[in-house]
């Protein structure tokens, strides 16, 4: 690069950096090859090392070789050669700006030869985050290359170079670790979609569901299942199943929640039934929810089972908000003295509730996400505004999920929530 290239361009040239590592300690060289031709220059990490030790990160030849490709420019690796004689002892003996001439006794140190056999050295600190980890390392063949620098002067350009090009670096780092994290948790997310029900005929019943991560992965898990197959022995089939669903929300949201739904789908799927119906299958998961050490979440559960022979609805709310069940025009919340929630007491026992249930009664289950999720105001979507659309909603499932769905985003200004929001519609058809 010219020296009669004015500095606003070089600045400019710098602040355009799009490069990865390796080139940013290349621009850097060609940066400010104007004022210090046919000068080597190194990035030495200090960070974490001891007083007067450094690691080398990077090395630019005079005639711009790269003899040491910068590939860690953040020191996160303890891989990088590090250098611990008498001349880096010197360099890098405190934090200001400084010329070293190298004595004949030096030639032959470590860090002299591989800077190249220079005959002086210039540091110059690099701060970043309110603290020294670099320098950038100058080193000539000429003795007085370096006599005349303003090192105060130096160490502000240096500096200022330095976080042009630090900067997208930084900026893609990140950038990489959150598109990682990201693939991870939608890893997650794709395993917990699977084991979500994939819309089950039931016979003699219409539902419908809205199920909404606040993220990508969801701590609201949800089942709905046929059971006819595994009926009683004195089941009357009528042209209607029995089914039963289950409704969960794990405190929090987001990868770690997820996990914790899914291990609870695997719980259940390891019981194999006592007679006890939904209380059964919620003591039975509490006790194995519980792990070897002291869990970070609890979990809310609504279980429900139908009998269409019997027109009854069993149920245990395990500190779940209450079912709405609608007859008509009237609406009335069942399991609101809720029990507790799993992963509390491992050796707490659930038990069951009932209630009887007519043709096209409806039944209404959601998530804390549902009546917690708040307009710009703070005030919340409640219970009592989910209940009076309930009431006053259309008789099919799939409309009557709409016109609360549709309530919702508008009451919370999108159609993402702080928190997992599920709704479950059901029908009895039969």
């Amino acid at each position: 690069m010219s020296a009669d290239v004015p500095a606003l361009e070089r600045i400019l040239r710098l602040s355009a950096f799009d490069g990865d590592s390796s080139a940013a300690l290349r621009t850097l060289h060609a940066h400010f090859a104007a004022r210090f031709p046919d000068c080597s220059l190194a990035l030495v990490l200090v960070g974490g090392q001891g007083r007067g030790q450094a690691r080398l990160a990077g090395l630019i030849g005079p005639d711009g070789t790269e003899h040491v490709p910068n590939v860690d420019p953040f020191g996160q690796r303890t891989t990088l050669p590090l250098f611990a004689d008498a001349l880096t002892g010197r360099l890098f003996a405190g934090d200001a700006p400084r010329v070293v001439r190298i004595a004949p006794t030096e030639f032959a140190l470590p860090f002299a030869e591989v800077m190249l056999a220079p005959a002086t050295l210039l540091g110059v600190p690099i701060v970043n985050s309110g603290e020294v980890r670099h320098w950038l390392v100058f080193g000539s063949t000429f003795h007085p290359r370096f006599d005349r620098v303003d090192l105060d002067l130096l160490l502000l350009e240096t500096n200022l170079a330095a976080s042009l090009i630090v900067r997208p670096l930084a900026t893609r780092a990140l950038r990489d670790e959150t598109d990682r994290q990201r693939r991870a948790i939608e890893g997650i997310a794709d395993v917990q979609r699977v084991l979500l029900p994939d819309n089950p005929a039931i016979r003699g019943l219409e539902y419908a569901v809205h199920w909404q991560p606040a993220e990508t992965a969801a701590g609201d898990y949800y089942d709905l299942m046929p059971l006819t197959p595994f009926a009683p022995d004195d089941f009357v089939d009528d042209g209607a199943d029995i089914w039963a669903l289950m409704l969960a929300d794990v405190s929090g949201h987001g990868a770690a929640a997820a996990m914790e739904a899914v291990q609870f789908d695997a719980i259940l799927r390891t019981y194999q039934g006592d007679g006890d119906g939904p209380a059964g299958a919620l003591t039975y998961a509490n006790k194995y929810f519980f792990s070897r050490r002291q869990r970070q979440h609890f979990l809310t559960a609504f279980a429900l089972l139908y009998r269409p022979d019997l027109r009854r609805a069993t149920y245990v709310a395990a500190g779940h908000p209450p079912l709405l069940h609608r007859r008509g025009d009237t609406v009335t919340p069942r399991g609101a003295g809720a029990q507790i929630p799993l992963g509390i007491l491992r050796d707490y026992a659930f038990r069951n509730s009932e209630f009887g249930v007519d043709p096209g009664d409806m039944f209404v289950l959601y998530t804390d996400g549902v009546i917690e999720a708040r307009d710009g105001k703070g005030t919340p979507f409640g219970i009592e505004r989910l209940t009076a659309l309930v009431a006053e909603g259309a008789e099919h499932p799939s409309e009557l999920m709409a016109s609360v769905r549709d309530a919702l985003i508008a009451h919370q200004g999108g159609p993402l929530g702080v928190d997992d929001q599920t709704l479950i519609v059901l029908r009895i058809a039969h």
